[in-house]
């Protein structure tokens, strides 16, 4: 044990000390000065965009340049209020009664006493009961911990919704109570060209890689977007992936650049698991399909 808290503890410097990779421009910069802007007139922001686009990511940027932390939850059916708020720990309850000893906070419940960036992610996918429950702390900067009170949000508590949008295969919508709270919507979509090339190359540091390459997966990243036989394309993030893995796959082979084949089979693999296709449309074929369209057959 004593070696795995040494092991724990180096790993917890590592990720303090760790900058958040991100493009600060454009649709991102826009999207940052919007942030202060609405932190600053005390309102609360929500920013619409399709998975993978960088808004969490444009949330931890803002959360590190500020200097505070972020706290955040990804909901779901079934995430419940004291997810968020926090719950009692029943062995500590036994020995000390409902006393804050025995309280384990949630991110949101940290992230009001403490004064951080509570990011919720995909709140759209929690039940109606479960969004109801952020009106007090999103309206009025209040909550009521149950045993132990009502406390005041620190002043650098600032809330940000993020989702998908509602028209996305998939997608919930938002209650009417939770969506009168967000009262500034930012949008997120897919960078322009060489925006999501630069992206990629900051994904890609230790791998030389050519613009010729990373033009051909972009071509193909981007085709998934407008391919009506697909519900979900593919996001930046596969885009990195493919890259990466032909890099790699590259220097297992000891070949000096990345080959049509090696390039094809990389895509191949992420691929499959990234698009989600219209129903009774086989994955598998659909993808071989769709990389030689791209990237051609020789």
């Amino acid at each position: 044990m004593k070696l795995f808290k040494e092991a724990f503890d180096e790993r917890l410097k590592a990720a303090i000390s760790e900058e958040v990779k991100i493009v600060i421009k454009e649709q991102y910069a826009d999207a940052f000065g919007v942030l202060t802007d609405c932190e600053n007139a005390s309102l609360i922001p929500g920013i619409i965009g399709p998975p993978g686009v960088g808004k969490t990511l444009l949330l931890r940027a803002y959360a590190e340049k500020s200097g505070r932390d972020l706290y955040w939850i990804t909901g779901d059916e079934g995430v419940r209020p004291s997810h968020l708020t926090g719950a009692f720990n029943p062995s500590i309850v036994l020995n000390k009664g409902f006393a804050l000893e025995a309280f384990e906070p949630g991110p949101l419940l940290k992230s009001m006493v403490y004064g951080g960036v509570f990011g919720l992610n995909e709140g759209n996918r929690l039940s109606e009961y479960v969004q109801n429950s952020l009106l007090d702390p999103f309206e009025e900067r209040s909550i009521n911990v149950q045993r132990l009170g009502r406390i005041r949000a620190h002043e650098g508590f600032f809330p940000v919704l993020t989702m998908n949008p509602e028209e996305m295969s998939g997608a919930h919508r938002l209650s009417e109570a939770l969506r009168d709270r967000v009262r500034v919507w930012i949008r997120l979509g897919y960078p322009r060209k060489e925006t999501e090339i630069e992206i990629v190359k900051m994904n890609c540091p230790e791998y030389k890689l050519s613009d010729a390459v990373l033009e051909k997966v972009y071509g193909l990243v981007s085709s998934t977007r407008v391919n009506t036989d697909i519900e979900i394309p593919a996001s930046i993030r596969a885009g990195i992936s493919i890259s990466r893995l032909a890099a790699e796959m590259t220097k297992r082979k000891k070949e000096k650049s990345i080959s049509h084949a090696t390039l094809s089979k990389a895509a191949t693999y992420v691929l499959v698991g990234a698009l989600r296709f219209r129903p009774g449309i086989d994955p598998d074929p659909a993808v071989n399909s769709l990389v030689r369209r791209n990237l051609g057959s020789t």
